[in-house]
């Protein structure tokens, strides 16, 4: 493995706030993306926390540009993404600059409806504001308000891009002054394309060396034409134990009884407020009494009435369509008509895919109104798509070799490497399985997890956020904690507090407790003593019942629970875990409340994947540990 010359890693580190050094696991990283950009292939790296993996790829995608390679970098999330380019970026660029002698430029490039359409707003936003006035309704008010906002910023704004809000408005307010990829009618045609926020964002990426994107726009343009992000010799995906379930999303589909209320209601917007938008408006109800009855189940094929219903909304899209085309006088209400049209396009698409499916393809009923279509096994898609074509680097601090089957990556194609975390998890970390316990299958079981959450809560007197695989368990053992912890405040996911304030909330007053199901088990970070103990009530099985799920523990076979299920859980309690200790200087508890952990067979698969803490099935030893933590 060659080195990526020290001298760069070292003139990075210097720009962090107070100096810094590199670290092992850092250089060794960075020294492996460094060789996966100048050799090509694939390179899997698990980075432990703390490893510092931004900084660790950021610098070889810069000595990767200086010799004049672009390298697109995919994200999983929006916090991530704004991580990258407000703060490392920066850094990167700063100490770069003295070893290149040159600037390292980069570019963020979003989804289109992340832009304000200059068109769409001064068509229909700006309508509504100038009408205002009149008797309105507070959540009326709140969004003319909201409007006079983003009017008040639109002309100053060089990107147009909606974080740069200090408020974010309501969806249905942005929606109004924004439209999706499919919805734009085109540069061409439209009479700001000379003048467009989107547009500018990607004549912009297209000549950085650089460009951060999310894993979603990325995946989309990778099975779409490659126009958004061109050609390009070198991709970044960090947080890549998600990109399996995007590529699920982005190569699938649906349909939603939702879907056909938004197209006649937007066909109407535009004057199509005939029999056609009516007829589709019916589909939605229609769609909805005939999924009803099949909630979360997996379809063989689309035949029988289901099938005839989809034909018949065929038709009546098609007609709609055909009204939508037809000739205004008015050019921009022919534009709006124009634009209502390209949704009409997109939902064709979805019903004669949806009757007419590609080999391997899952069809699935969530819920009791979602038709979805998935692809059984994301490999084969990238392996058409993406291995061999660029050098491809994959990171996450849970990144186990199974995503190498998992992923289709080649197997003499690929590298893999773990780095290891540098802090010292056996001092200050405990993981507690409370072994005692029931099964959670138990009735006793709910009952016996909250009085023992209520003693290792007491004992660190709040500091916990606890982690749910349901919303029936949180709310039940939030509603119980409150009762019984007098001085604490519970609160929970769901309730007057957006995710954001709970953490806030946490952070700020040492006495509080916070309730979340699976969105708080990934990217949350709340470091310092404000989180001290981290309790699981579950281990994070997907649901038997869950369609998506069942399709590949059936293509698995026979040994699918360790194939399939058992490294998901595995996965999933390791970002979980991963949410207590986030700097050198964090102590605290992981009190996993399911005696599985501590009792099944498959236990190792589960444990090997954590950080080196130091393990317990005394309950005296985790509540003098949490003492310790709270003086």
């Amino acid at each position: 493995m060659s080195d990526v010359p020290s001298e760069a890693l070292d003139a990075v580190v210097a720009e962090l706030p107070g100096g810094g050094e590199q670290r092992g696991g850092q250089a060794e990283m960075a020294a492996a993306v460094h060789d996966t950009m100048a050799g090509g292939g694939t390179l899997l790296c698990q980075a432990g926390t703390g490893v510092g993996k931004s900084l660790a790829y950021l610098v070889p995608a810069a000595l990767a540009a200086a010799a004049g390679k672009r390298v697109v970098i995919a994200t999983a999330t929006l916090a991530l993404q704004d991580q990258l380019v407000g703060k490392d970026l920066p850094l990167v660029a700063a100490g770069m600059a003295r070893v290149l002698g040159r600037p390292v430029r980069w570019e963020v490039l979003k989804g289109r409806n992340n832009y304000l359409c200059r068109h769409r707003f001064g068509e229909h936003a700006q309508q509504r504001l100038d009408m205002a006035g009149g008797p309105a309704s507070p959540a009326e008010l709140a969004r003319q308000r909201q409007l006079a906002h983003i009017g008040e910023w639109a002309p100053r704004t060089r990107t147009g891009d909606r974080s740069e809000l200090a408020v974010a408005p309501d969806g249905h307010v942005w929606s109004s002054v924004s439209v999706s990829s499919t919805e734009c009618i085109g540069a061409e045609r439209c009479p700001q394309g000379h003048n467009c926020f989107a547009e500018d964002a990607r004549a912009r990426s297209a000549r950085a060396d650089i460009v951060v994107t999310n894993q979603h726009l990325y995946c989309i343009d990778l099975f779409g034409d490659g126009y958004l992000f061109g050609p390009h010799e070198a991709v970044i995906f960090d947080e890549a134990h998600q990109l399996e379930p995007v590529v699920t999303q982005v190569a699938g589909l649906e349909i939603t009884p939702a879907g056909f209320t938004r197209l006649a209601t937007e066909a109407r917007a535009v004057g199509a407020a005939g029999a056609a938008a009516d007829a589709v408006a019916d589909m939605s109800d229609r769609l909805a009494d005939e999924l009803s009855p099949l909630r979360d189940t997996r379809l063989g094929a689309i035949t029988g009435d289901l099938a005839s219903l989809l034909e018949v909304a065929d038709g009546r899209v098609v007609e709609l369509a055909s009204e939508l085309r037809s000739g205004s006088t008015d050019e921009a209400a022919e534009l709006e008509r124009l634009r209502v049209a390209r949704l009409a396009a997109e939902s064709l698409t979805a019903l004669r895919v949806a009757l007419d499916p590609p080999q391997g393809t899952v069809i699935l009923v969530e819920g009791r109104g979602r038709l979805r279509l998935a692809p059984l096994d994301v490999g084969d898609l990238l392996a058409s798509r993406l291995w061999g074509r660029q050098s491809c680097v994959l990171t996450s601090a849970t990144l186990g070799p199974h995503f190498v089957q998992r992923l289709g990556v080649p197997a003499a194609d690929h590298t893999y490497l773990s780095v290891g975390s540098p802090f010292d998890y056996r001092t200050n970390a405990l993981l507690y399985c409370a072994r005692h316990l029931p099964a959670p299958t138990d009735e006793a079981y709910r009952a016996a997890a909250i009085t023992e959450l209520a003693a290792l809560i007491s004992a660190v007197g709040g500091r916990t956020l606890a982690l749910f695989t349901s919303w029936r368990a949180l709310t039940e053992t939030a509603d119980a904690l409150t009762e019984r912890l007098s001085g604490m405040r519970v609160l929970r996911q769901g309730g007057e507090l957006s995710n954001a304030a709970l953490l806030e909330a946490l952070g700020d007053d040492p006495t509080t407790v916070v309730c979340g199901t699976m969105s708080f088990w990934q990217g949350v970070d709340v470091a310092g003593p404000a989180l001290s103990l981290l309790a699981i009530d579950r281990l994070p099985f997907t649901r038997p019942n869950e369609p998506l799920a069942a399709a590949r523990r059936e293509a698995a076979g026979p040994d699918a629970f360790m194939t399939v299920d058992v490294p998901n859980a595995a996965d999933m309690l390791a970002q979980g875990v991963g949410r207590l200790i986030r700097t050198t200087t964090d102590r605290g508890v992981v009190a996993v409340l399911d005696s599985r952990l501590a009792t099944a067979r498959y236990r190792s698969r589960l444990l090997d994947p954590l950080p080196p803490m130091r393990r317990s099935i005394d309950q005296t030893e985790a509540i003098e540990f949490l003492r310790g933590c709270a003086h």
